[in-house]
């Protein structure tokens, strides 16, 4: 674990007394020798290490063997590249023709993961699938050969009856696979390992599409899986259950499930934190024990799998906790640590950090170690743990500082599999991120934190007018094609929305999260009305539906699984009148029709639409009968030369499809 790593680096870097002098040699001079900084962990097969020398010309010895690797020497400084192997590496600096005068050990713990690199290329042939191995990489970094593949169908995927099934594939083929392409319509999944001649092994997994009984080749850089658009994603709490942890977690799975609940957001994050700071990460490779042990948060995750549901981690890589040990470390030794460049710093030296987050700051991620490391991590995450996607935290901060990264991290995460979600904490109306890695983002404006519908219920009678400009998916608002993350709470919001403004506001909200399109997000205890603050001293709460809103939650998703139009990426916004009301059609989809959404958050009992082509369509095959799909009343409807005139109660909602029949 990354903790006690790199604690006992610390310990072994450059040491201040000679070590045991060897019975026929004079004693060592380390003071002729030093390296610039103490040894640590190392996030690469390579470091450039640099020192100051009394004595001329400089070689190194790397585990007692000299190395090959060139010294370059300018007046009392020197500096080189070693090559690191895995794991512990000692390097000592000596100068030339005086083997007493030796530096002090310079420990180095090379971390990354030594194994080969499975790539797999899809190409479509007509009614045949290539899978192609060749660019599989060898070995770092040793440089084994990849000798071994193997070729099989992923089985386990959590989603049931989303994916085509079969059978194991036959290895023969080698490095190519040659597949005839089902004429079922779905997503297909394949898994190739690849291992060397040493044993060590690699898995890639890679998907191609049949549409219209033909197979098309997936472009996972820049599409994602069927499933993250019908996707619902809800946040548990574990503290609210009762005695927290995964066990917590995993006894409400089936509730959850019913629910209708497709992706847990795994909340407060699951790598170790500073105590009492949820967004202070210690260690990327930990689990806090919060979340139990690893037996028991796998366990969970495998329950989760099994009832079909994904898992997504919250993740923080924009910064660290400044207790840390590696900020601790960089504190205490100055720009001796081997971690001082691990973070970002002002030209003074002092580290960057956001807002008022003096204590957590900024990773450098102009370091590639600092950029091989978040890989690693989260590819550690999915591999070992099973973790099926990601809330990633202040994605926006890693984009102002290297805006190249996240595309780089993601063709990594979609090489190992490419199921996963990627959700960035980041505006939605920025179509960087869309093009950047992500599948999601938040529905905020321009500026990180801030809601897209701030304010917007605090004036009811105007909410819908204020609400019409923020979700029209028009150049002015979200980028084209983005999934926008919709939610009433997060664990920023403070007090809950239905403390803030009450149940029946909350209940036409919630109808138009779910009937917007993106992606609806529940915060732990939406569907009962659940009164806390996610930042307080959290506590088991009576889980019991306080305003009756649970049956309301359960059919709203039950409606974005069933009806195709709630998951499209197109809306038309109408004129409606007073300014309390919102009204909207979701175009027919996938073959199914319109649907016609008229919300009024005010006190108002009639609603007036006016006459657009949009509103036409909707009402085109209707005959003036139509049902609300919340709660199954028929509805007529009276549509004049003006457009369309409704008695709504106050504070209430309509979700209108043609009646069938």
């Amino acid at each position: 674990m990354l903790v006690s790593a790199v604690v006992a680096s610390a310990c072994t870097g450059q040491t201040d007394t000679a070590p045991a002098s060897r019975p026929s040699s004079p004693a060592p001079r380390p003071d002729a020798v030093t390296f610039d900084r103490r040894g640590g962990d190392v996030w690469a097969w390579t470091k450039t290490v640099t020192g100051r020398t009394r004595c001329g010309d400089v070689s190194l010895e790397v585990d007692g063997v000299r190395s090959a690797a060139p010294v370059e020497t300018s007046g009392t400084t020197f500096r080189a590249m070693v090559r690191l192997a895995p794991g512990r590496n000692e390097v000592v600096a000596v100068c030339d023709g005086d083997d007493a005068a030796r530096s002090g050990p310079l420990v180095l713990d090379a971390r990354l993961p030594v194994r080969p690199t499975a790539r797999v290329d899809v190409t479509v042939d007509g009614g045949t699938v290539v899978l192609d191995a060749r660019r599989s990489d060898a070995t770092e970094p040793d440089g084994s050969p990849v000798v071994g593949y193997e070729w099989s169908r992923v089985p386990d995927l959590p989603a049931p009856g989303r994916t085509a099934r079969g059978e194991r594939f036959t290895t023969a083929g080698g490095r190519r696979l040659r597949l005839a392409a089902p004429t079922r319509d779905g997503e297909y999944y394949v898994r190739l390992e690849v291992r060397d001649d040493r044993g060590r092994s690699d898995t890639s997994t890679t998907y191609f599409e049949v549409r219209d009984g033909k197979p098309r080749r997936v472009d996972t850089m820049d599409e994602h899986p069927a499933w993250i658009d019908r996707a619902v994603v809800y946040a548990p709490i574990p503290q609210l259950w009762g005695d927290g942890g995964p066990r917590a977690v995993e006894r409400r799975l089936p509730y959850l499930r019913k629910l209708g609940v497709d992706a847990l957001w795994l909340w407060p994050p699951a790598t170790e934190r500073a105590t009492g700071e949820e967004y202070a990460i210690t260690d990327y490779f930990a689990l806090d024990p919060s979340w139990g042990t690893k037996a028991e948060f796998r366990s969970m995750v495998d329950a989760a799998h099994r009832l079909g549901m994904h898992v997504l981690l919250d993740f923080v890589p924009n910064h660290m906790s400044n207790r840390s040990p590696y900020f601790r470390d960089a504190v205490e030794h100055g720009e001796a640590s081997a971690y001082w460049d691990f973070f970002d710093r002002r030209p003074d030296g002092r580290p960057t950090h956001y807002f008022d987050w003096t204590h957590l700051p900024n990773l450098e991620y102009d370091n590639a170690e600092v950029r091989n490391m978040v890989v690693e991590a989260f590819s550690y995450w999915v591999r070992d743990v099973g973790i099926d996607g990601f809330r990633v935290d202040a994605a926006w901060g890693v984009k102002r500082r290297r805006p190249g990264f996240w595309r780089t991290w993601r063709r990594e995460l979609t090489r190992v599999d490419p199921d996963l979600l990627l959700i960035a904490e980041a505006p939605a109306v920025d179509p960087y991120y869309f093009s950047n890695g992500f599948d999601v983002a938040y529905d905020w404006t321009h500026h990180p934190g801030q809601w897209a519908w701030t304010s917007a219920f605090d004036f009811p009678e105007e909410t819908g007018a204020l609400l019409e400009a923020r979700i029209d998916n028009d150049p002015r608002g979200y980028a084209r094609d983005a999934v926008v993350m919709r939610f009433l709470n997060n664990n920023d919001t403070g007090a809950r929305f239905v403390d803030r403004y009450g149940p029946e506001t909350t209940r036409v909200a919630a109808t138009l999260q779910f009937t917007l399109p993106g992606m609806p997000a529940m915060f732990a205890g939406d569907e009962i009305g659940a009164s806390y603050e996610p930042y307080s001293n959290l506590t088991p709460i009576a889980w019991r539906d306080r305003f009756g809103l649970r049956p309301l939650y359960r059919r709203l998703i039950r409606l974005k699984a069933r009806v195709p139009a709630l998951r499209s990426s197109d809306v038309a916004v109408l004129d409606a009148e007073p300014g309390s009301a919102l009204a909207y059609v979701r175009p027919r989809a996938d073959g199914s029709g319109p649907v016609l959404v008229v919300l009024n958050f005010g006190s108002k009992a009639r609603v007036e639409v006016s006459r657009s082509g949009a509103l036409d369509a909707a009402l085109s095959r209707s005959g003036g009968r139509m049902r609300d799909l919340v709660t199954g009343a028929r509805v007529r409807l009276d549509a004049g030369r003006a457009g369309l005139s409704l008695r709504m109660d106050a504070q209430s909602s309509l979700v209108l499809a043609p009646e069938r029949g």
